[in-house]
Formats: C-alpha cells, sequence, structure tokens
C-alpha cells in the first residue's frame, strides 16, 4: 500500500468516524425530537390560554371596579354601629332663636332586629322651625353615605292663632328616622 492509499483510507476513516459520532451525539435528541414537539405545542396552547386569562382577569377586575364604584354611588353604607353622636352632629341646624327657634334628638326605643342581620335604632328629631330648615335636616339625611330610612314627618303650624303674614312662617316638625346598622358578628360585612 502505498502512502497515498493510507491517506485516502485515514480520511475515510475519518470521515466515517465524525459521521458515527455524529450519528451517536445527535440520535438521542431525534429520538426525543416528537416529545419535545409535543411539549412545545402543549406549552404554547397553554401560553394562549394564559394570555386569554390575563385579558379575563383584566376584564373581570375592571367590571369589579365598575360595580364597586356603582355600590358606592347607589347603595348607602351599613356601619357596625348607630353612632348617634354622629347623626345628630351631621343633622343639627344652628338655633337662632328666629328662624331655627329648637331642635331636639331622642332614641325612641331600643334597637330591633331586621333581616336577621341588621338592627334598627328608631330616632326622633323634633323641630320648631320654617319649612326651608325643615327641608335641609331631610336633604342632609338624604346626603349621608351611611344607610338612615325617614319612617315619618309631621309638619304643623306651631301658632295657627297668629300666622306670620310676612316672611317665613314658624313650623312645628317631627321626623322620624330609622338608624340601620349591622352589629359586628352580625354576618353583614360594611366596605
Amino acid at each position: 500500500m502505498n502512502s497515498t492509499q493510507i491517506e485516502r483510507i485515514a480520511i475515510a476513516c475519518t470521515i466515517l468516524g465524525a459521521a458515527v459520532l455524529t450519528w451517536q451525539l445527535t440520535w438521542p435528541d431525534w429520538q426525543s425530537a416528537d416529545e419535545r414537539v409535543e411539549r412545545i405545542a402543549e406549552l404554547e396552547r397553554k401560553v394562549g390560554e394564559l394570555a386569554k386569562a390575563e385579558l379575563s382577569l383584566v376584564a373581570e377586575t375592571t367590571r369589579l371596579s365598575e360595580a364597586r364604584a356603582r355600590r358606592d354611588r347607589e347603595c348607602r353604607l351599613i356601619p357596625q354601629s348607630a353612632n348617634v353622636a354622629e347623626l345628630m352632629q351631621a343633622l343639627t341646624l344652628e338655633v337662632d332663636g328666629h328662624v331655627v327657634r329648637n331642635q331636639t334628638f331622642t332614641v325612641m326605643d331600643r334597637p330591633t332586629k331586621e333581616a336577621d342581620r341588621f338592627e334598627v335604632l328608631p330616632v326622633q328629631i323634633e323641630m320648631e322651625a320654617d319649612f326651608t330648615n325643615v327641608w335641609s335636616v331631610l336633604e342632609r339625611a338624604e346626603g349621608l353615605s351611611r344607610l338612615l330610612r325617614v319612617s315619618g314627618l309631621k309638619i304643623a303650624i306651631d301658632d295657627r292663632e297668629h300666622p306670620v303674614q310676612i316672611g317665613p312662617q314658624a313650623l312645628r316638625a317631627t321626623l322620624s328616622l330609622d338608624v340601620v346598622y349591622a352589629p359586628p358578628g352580625s354576618g353583614e360585612i360594611s366596605p
């Protein structure tokens, strides 16, 4: 054998060895290629589902925020206590002796249960004032963020025998309110 043949055989063996080595190193990867392709497809599907879930989460979060804003706009807060002092402070008018002559707050009875979760405390406001001021107390009660029911309103002219000819007529008004609250442990959670 001459040196050219030996070189050719060596080159052929080198190429054959490289081919065998390449085949041995890549064959295990080729075997698992189908599994990996399936796994990639499954992961891409999950990523697509995750993107849809994220979009759904954003949409539901937006709906929840809108529902909370609507609740805050349309519904009244039901506090955990009657807090009559705060209520009196919010509804009290300045007694000046002329337009508003008198205003008293009276808790009429013990709280009563309502709907198994709430308690209702009856409060009565008696006033001697003109109609504008009686109406302003009603507007203040309506403007409160807490749940408060007007259960009665009686208005009468204070002095029928001597009505005022000029200016506002003095009235005697009795405003009955139901202060609704949910004590702790009653099952109602206030926002």
